[in-house]
């Protein structure tokens, strides 16, 4: 199967285009383990990926919120269905130990869903709240 690159573009807040970068490498790795058909050391993978999530989301919520970003509603709605989905495709790893299905989640749904939210939600959150600390 050809994975699906991701392209995304750089917003206006560093801390967000570092973690951007982070979350794509352990994306990378995590289908070149899964690429070799074992599932060795993948739930340690899929753990620092949602520990990687789950902080990158915080902090995104704290600039939002310390800059009155006034869609963090919105923003935080998103975080907190993909932390969901996270977490039940986790547990449907672990209980079904299917890497196709895994495969196929981590490289076509969370691809999409990390580039168009990027492309969108973080494009207009890291404007706004770069735009706040300049007035600032």
């Amino acid at each position: 199967m050809t994975r699906k690159p991701l392209a995304f573009p750089q917003v206006a807040l560093d801390f967000m285009n570092r973690d951007h970068e982070e979350f794509a490498a352990l994306r990378d790795r995590l289908l070149d383990r899964i690429a070799t058909g074992a599932a060795d050391g993948i739930d340690g993978l899929l753990d620092e990926l949602q520990r990687h999530t789950i902080r990158h989301f915080a902090d995104e919520e704290a600039a939002m919120q310390e800059a009155g970003f006034p869609v963090y509603a919105v923003h935080k709605g998103e975080h907190d269905a993909v932390l969901a989905d996270m977490a039940a495709r986790i547990e449907l790893w672990r209980r079904e130990g299917n890497l196709e299905a895994l495969r196929d989640w981590i490289d076509a749904a969370v691809g999409e869903w990390f580039v168009n939210h990027v492309n969108s939600m973080d494009m207009v959150t890291a404007g706004f709240v770069a735009a706040k600390r300049q007035q600032a």
